[in-house]
């Protein structure tokens, strides 16, 4: 089945250039149908993975003299990760059929797009930490292709992308290096297992700096956080794919895996938890001095991407749990309003908020619903997922020893006002201005795909005894503890209820005050920071 799954998305990719000849852009559809039915292969192995505690293996000779096979191993993670490749996957396709002009051919795109996909899967799929390797540069590289296909004024975006990235990707390289020296397996499993390579002190911070390089160049995180903003030259279809759902998502993963060899040496948790709580504030901060709203999801992005780095590195079953959940809300109202963006570009003609002055609110009210959705959720206000998942980070941060814990929980709630303030900038910036123009519409099979993953967030809160079992077993599969998750809306009144009542009185504050607010971050914050655009 594991290698179906991956062979399915690598013969997408090979069958798109004939498909794109002959049918056009509707080769979006069909390929979001094979990336359906793909997601449905994933999906029916929830019950024997989360219910039954079952990890599902396949394995290939590659290089038998080496050692080295394309060993699959799907447990609780790899399947979220899984879902998240497939089913956004089959939403972005969908959402290209109609976003790219009829009759002009995008081979390029269906092509790369289908191989990274390929790539993803097999790097959350891979136990063989080589194999890993290989599918994590091949993430890269397609990355590189994605973004400079998109036009001429992307090509130096693509490039700096990929050197950063790729530097990332060589310290993985030493750290594979390492490990596998050290241990004699190529076994990822066997190797987070093994004592023998954790009892020296200098080997092992050696491999935790490396691995962390990694995670932060991949992720986004402070100081490599700046790729991410210059990646969005790249086309809507590919920024909300690799940017918003996925390939950030690489880093996610790579911490959750590394969690079992890691989560108890201070120098990982100080790291993650620091660093991330600095980029989720930066982010925030960056995002609410943007005007195109493209980039003003782009830090967004960063700054959310912190909030689930750090959480990671607080190491507990509560803090994995919230990970899980949060990793799961955030690719589904981040993909929601990238896509949205691109309705709102394709109709309009612009994203520049100083420019969407012309009552879009009235023009395109289903586009103006499902944007104010997606960026509640973002903004963690009830009873959407985006909620759900903010209260389990802040229950996570209150669980770090001494002083460490209050002023974690302090740095992410200002890293969340900030979140509350820039999804309000999306929705006053994209349909807050006067009345004006009427004669725009809402396309329909243009919003379907992003409607999906509005409604999603919405849905989810009312079923999360369905999502108990995955957070279970991912923190299973990470920390190696049984855990009982009860997700749920009303924990009743506790601190993280407080927490998000704060973040919520403040945001309104802010948002109330949205001028002076905009003055006050119209200038640069660093040294070295442009102006805001």
């Amino acid at each position: 089945m594991l290698l179906v799954l991956l062979g399915g998305l690598a013969a997408a990719g090979l069958v798109a250039p004939t498909l794109d000849r002959v049918i056009g852009r509707a080769t979006g559809w069909v390929m979001a149908a094979g990336f359906t039915v793909l997601l449905a292969v994933v999906l029916a192995q929830g019950p024997a993975v989360l219910s039954a505690g079952e990890t599902i293996e396949q394995t290939l000779a590659w290089m038998p003299e080496l050692g080295v096979e394309l060993h699959l191993r799907m447990d609780g993670t790899a399947w979220l990760f899984s879902v998240l490749v497939t089913g956004i996957g089959a939403l972005v396709l969908a959402y290209a059929a109609r976003y790219f002009p009829a009759g002009r051919p995008q081979t390029g795109f269906y092509f790369f797009i289908s191989a990274f996909a390929a790539s993803m899967q097999g790097l959350v799929l891979a136990d063989d930490i080589i194999m890993m390797f290989v599918f994590w540069e091949l993430t890269t590289i397609c990355s590189f292709f994605l973004i400079g296909i998109s036009g001429v004024a992307a090509t130096r975006p693509a490039v700096r992308t990929y050197i950063l990235t790729a530097l990332g990707g060589l310290a993985l390289l030493g750290a594979v290096i390492m490990l596998v020296a050290r241990t004699g397996t190529t076994r990822l499993s066997e190797i987070l297992a093994d004592e023998t390579w954790r009892q020296d002190n200098t080997f092992t911070t050696t491999v935790v700096v490396l691995v962390i390089v990694a995670i932060f160049t991949k992720s986004a995180q402070f100081p490599f956080h700046y790729w991410l903003p210059d990646a969005m030259a790249a086309s809507t279809p590919v920024s909300t794919y690799l940017h918003a759902a996925t390939m950030v998502k690489a880093g996610i993963y790579l911490a959750m895996r590394m969690s079992p060899a890691f989560g108890d040496l201070a120098l990982w948790n100080a790291t993650l938890v620091g660093v991330g709580l600095l980029t989720a504030i930066i982010g925030a901060l960056f995002a609410l001095q943007r005007h195109d709203l493209k980039e003003l999801l782009a830090y967004s992005t960063v700054s959310q991407l912190g909030l689930i780095i750090a959480v990671i590195g607080v190491g507990t079953p509560a803090a994995l749990a919230a990970a899980t959940a949060h990793t799961l809300a955030h690719a589904l109202f981040k993909a929601a309003l990238f896509m949205l963006v691109g309705v709102i570009d394709h109709t309009a003609g612009t994203r520049d908020i100083r420019e969407l002055r012309g009552g879009l609110r009235r023009a395109m009210p289903v586009t103006a619903t499902f944007t104010v959705i997606a960026a509640l959720s973002m903004a963690g206000i009830p009873p959407l997922m985006g909620f759900v998942s903010k209260e389990g980070l802040f229950t996570a941060y209150l669980d770090l020893p001494g002083a460490a814990g209050p002023i974690a929980v302090a740095a992410a709630v200002v890293a969340s006002i900030g979140t509350f303030a820039y999804s309000f900038r999306i929705v006053r910036g994209g349909f807050g201005g006067p009345a004006g123009e009427q004669q725009r519409h809402d396309p329909v099979g243009f919003l379907l795909p992003p409607a999906v993953a509005a409604v999603a967030g919405v849905v989810l809160p009312f079923v999360l005894t369905g999502l108990d079992p995955l957070v279970n077993r991912t923190v299973l599969d990470n920390l190696g503890a049984t855990y009982d998750s009860h997700l749920a809306l009303w924990h009743g009144w506790n601190v993280p209820l407080f927490l998000s009542g704060v973040v919520i009185a403040v945001g309104l504050v802010l948002t109330r005050r949205h001028r002076a607010v905009d003055q006050a971050l119209g200038r640069p914050l660093f040294p070295s920071q442009g102006t805001a655009v």
